[in-house]
């Protein structure tokens, strides 16, 4: 008789965001829920985070080799009083178009944090060899309920994808 094993990982596959067409400015001193909602450029790109979700990498395509591209991640929590939530810096991420191929471009091989993270608590892990392979961001929600990205500098359109891990 045979016993079979059962996976311990659920595998997800990457799935695309929002693309990033156009640049947005950063969000200023109001990063309330309310302000981002009505954001309606094509600069802004937002994740759900699924029940039970504890962790999420994201990769990035775009359009050619070196394109130069500047992001800033926020994240959001559910606000327990039913007011507007806010959301928090968590990093800004210039990333690098390499030579891996998709079927939009290349994928970006380099992923770099700029300047600090405001509230994150845990480490975010970043794969980025700047050797043509894909740079990862893979990071604990830490309960946030929702993560937005700005693009505050494009040099073509930019496609996240985001897989649960």
């Amino acid at each position: 008789m045979l016993n079979y094993s059962v996976p311990a990982v659920d595998q997800h596959p990457w799935v695309p965001m929002k693309s990033l067409t156009t640049v947005q400015a950063a969000l200023g001193t109001d990063k309330s829920e309310t302000t981002v909602q009505a954001l309606t450029a094509t600069g802004i790109s937002r994740y759900l985070v699924g029940d039970l979700v504890s962790a999420i990498s994201l990769r990035f395509r775009t359009g050619a080799d070196a394109n130069g591209d500047i992001l800033n991640l926020y994240a959001l929590r559910d606000s327990l009083d039913g007011v507007d939530g806010h959301y928090e810096l968590v990093c800004g991420i210039t990333l690098t178009g390499g030579k891996q191929v998709n079927p939009d471009g290349v994928f970006c091989d380099t992923a770099v944090v700029v300047g600090t993270t405001e509230v994150w608590p845990t480490s975010l892990a970043f794969s980025s060899q700047a050797d043509d392979s894909v740079a990862k961001l893979t990071f604990n929600t830490h309960g946030y309920k929702e993560f937005l990205l700005i693009a505050t500098t494009l040099a073509d359109a930019l496609i996240p994808e985001v897989a649960v891990v």
